[in-house]
């Protein structure tokens, strides 16, 4: 029996978030749901009643009608956990909830802990670990792609991509416990060039699941997106249109901005933290002198920056973004030319044009543009990972580190065999290798490890 989890108690908690609403979800699970729920569910026989049902009827503390609910029974080993499981639909008024929790645990039900019923499903074998850090996922990605990706986990896709390494391994292993084996027979059942080969083929396929990491990592997060430019050439405009409403001020006089603005929006498939920031310039203003280092700050910690500049003007200095064209930061910078409703200028153009960004011309006051500059934004940002819709994605940290902890026992392998010492000293590696990956899906994790995920699980989940 695990030490993180005691399956002799019946846990009991909300599954819904807590709040008045229309429908709340109690979840009792354990060798004794059934005759709890039961004795404070009279006229309803649910020890007699099978497994998948719905029942109807009313919740009662004694003679005191709690509420009207629906109860939906699951037996084991055919429900979530793989214990005994019922559900209890009730109104969701906070009170009827808490009195309907108080009932059930003074029957004696145990208040579950966070993420206790997964808990219990990877520990019955329901799912593997990865399976249950995906139903976590589930409940907090901010994207598209992070749902499908999500839910693509919990089908399987990453145990699966996993398996067929492990596989791999568990093959090279045995290869080489045969080899050594038949050492004294000076029998080479496998050569080190076939060894090292095989070894490098599955650092390619590890190295790329490490890769993803970039791009999975903002399914959970959202992707800093920083307004920037010159004073009053129209960031707080830009602003007001991309969220929808007038959350900056704006106005013909500059720095009116002097501190950043945070709001999020969804653009496409990706989720986006908006930070407009105050005009770049020299000021002898203390508090606008702040903005501005504040806004070199954003710049300089932003996934993608949209600088913008005014396309009307004839400031031979429109598009220098104060140090930062040409310098590491280009990449992630859209040069997004304002005002395009009074005209272009012809010198600003032709600056634009040798500029080391992409350029879209727009009018945040009229909206001419804005499709285009949300089709570049989501354009730059993909071709940061160059991940295609179809590919496993890894968002977790802790995958992150397992698969480059994976990688340094397989780097160590490859450079032993390079030494000729031996495939005993190979096989160790190996070892650890194969033991790492199972710490993704859960065959070699220990309590701590489990300790450490679950404790960020929704209680009730």
């Amino acid at each position: 029996m695990s030490k993180i989890t005691d399956f002799s108690k019946t846990i009991v908690a909300l599954s819904t978030a807590l709040g008045t609403g229309s429908i709340a979800i109690v979840r009792i699970g354990g060798i004794d749901a059934i005759s709890i729920v039961n004795d404070v569910f009279p006229g309803k026989d649910l020890l007699a009643a099978g497994g998948n049902t719905i029942h109807f009827g009313n919740i009662k503390n004694g003679d005191t009608e709690i509420d009207q609910v629906i109860v939906g029974l699951f037996r084991s080993p055919h429900s979530y956990t793989g214990e005994d499981i019922i559900e209890i639909s009730c109104h969701a008024n906070p009170l009827i909830v808490q009195e309907l929790i108080e009932v059930l645990v003074s029957r004696g039900a145990h208040h579950a802990g966070p993420g206790e019923f997964t808990l219990r499903a990877f520990l019955n074998g329901k799912i593997d670990l990865a399976q249950a850090e995906a139903i976590s996922d589930l409940i907090t990605v901010k994207t598209k792609r992070g749902l499908k990706n999500s839910i693509d986990q919990l089908e399987g896709s990453l145990t699966g991509y996993l398996s067929d390494i492990k596989k791999k391994l568990i093959e090279i292993l045995g290869l080489i416990e045969i080899d050594l084996d038949f050492s004294g027979e000076d029998l080479e059942v496998v050569s080190e060039q076939e060894i090292t080969k095989e070894v490098i083929i599955i650092q390619k396929k590890i190295a790329r699941l490490i890769s993803s990491y970039n791009y999975g990592k903002l399914f959970n997060s959202a992707i800093n997106m920083v307004i920037a430019g010159q004073p009053n050439v129209g960031k707080s405009t830009l602003m007001n249109y991309l969220i929808g409403e007038n959350r900056a001020i704006t106005s013909h006089h500059p720095g009116t901005t002097r501190d950043t603005i945070h709001e999020n929006v969804v653009i496409g498939h990706m989720f986006f933290k908006l930070i407009d920031t105050a005009g770049l310039r020299s000021t002898n203003d203390v508090i606008e002198n702040e903005g501005v280092e504040r806004s070199r700050q954003q710049i300089a910690n932003a996934d993608i920056v949209l600088f913008v500049l005014d396309a009307s003007s004839h400031n031979s200095d429109n598009y220098k973004i104060s140090g930062l064209m040409g310098s590491e930061y280009t990449r992630k910078i859209i040069l997004v030319a304002n005002k395009k409703d009074l005209g272009v200028s012809e010198k600003t153009r032709a600056l634009l044009n040798s500029a080391d960004a992409p350029v879209v011309y727009i009018s945040a006051s009229t909206g001419e543009g804005i499709n285009l500059l949300k089709k570049e934004i989501l354009r730059t940002m993909s071709s940061f990972w160059n991940q295609s819709d179809d590919e496993i994605v890894i968002s977790a940290a802790r995958h992150k580190e397992i698969l480059e902890r994976t990688q340094m026992f397989l780097t160590n392998a490859v450079s032993t065999i390079k030494k000729s010492s031996g495939f005993e000293f190979v096989s160790v590696d190996m070892r650890e290798a194969l033991n790492a990956l199972g710490e993704i899906t859960g065959e070699t994790a220990t309590d701590d490890i489990l300790n450490s995920i679950f404790k960020n699980f929704c209680i009730g989940k």
